[in-house]
């Protein structure tokens, strides 16, 4: 008796619209770790998500859409690391120390990942450039009221991405080390916020 034939499954299989995005998504971001985003083809993403080049396309437009989306991927794990270190009950400088420690601790675990987050942070997308804005909004929120806040927010953010970038480059000092220097830094202009005397000026 002839053996039946058990079709194996497509890697293209029909999924709704949302699912099929960030599988696309989950495959660049894998293909970006191993090159530069701006050298690799469609072709090649499509390959590594099972899908028509076609699909790729109609999904994000172009090459810039695509480096976006898989940006705003990577935020999110990065922003769920940072959210684990919020805790109410520390002081402020506490705090700020316990959010560098991640960002460090965080591009030490994915190097690949974060060299992708600085480098996508630059492109002038209007998806990217929300979304840092939102990052700056939401940190600025969580200070007085002040023009002023957002403006050391956005100034914080920068020394902390590039201080990670510095630190991963050379490992000239210890994660610890790294992450004082850098808060003794970034605290100078946030604890600025909380004085009478700022408060008076702006």
């Amino acid at each position: 008796m002839a053996r039946r034939q058990v079709k194996e499954p497509k890697s293209s299989q029909r999924l709704d619209p949302a699912t099929r995005r960030a599988q696309i998504v989950e495959a660049a971001a894998g293909v970006f770790e191993l090159r530069d985003p701006s050298e690799v083809t469609f072709e090649e993403v499509a390959e590594a998500a099972g899908v028509s080049r076609s699909l790729v396309y109609a999904y994000f437009g172009d090459r810039g859409g695509l480096i976006a989306a898989v940006y705003l991927h990577l935020l999110d794990h990065l922003d769920a690391e940072l959210f684990k270190a919020l805790d109410a009950g520390l002081t402020d400088e506490a705090q700020l120390r316990r959010i560098v420690r991640r960002y460090l601790a965080f591009a030490r675990d994915n190097e690949p990942a974060w060299a992708l987050i600085t480098a996508a942070g630059a492109l002038r997308h209007p998806a990217v450039q929300a979304a840092r804005r939102g990052r700056i909004e939401r940190i600025a929120s969580s200070w007085p009221s002040q023009p002023r806040a957002r403006l050391v927010a956005q100034a914080v953010v920068g020394l902390v991405e590039a201080g990670a970038q510095d630190w991963l480059d050379y490992r000239d000092c210890s994660l610890d080390r790294a992450a004082t220097t850098l808060v003794n830094v970034a605290w100078s202009g946030l604890s600025g916020l909380r004085t009478p005397e700022a408060a008076a000026t702006v």
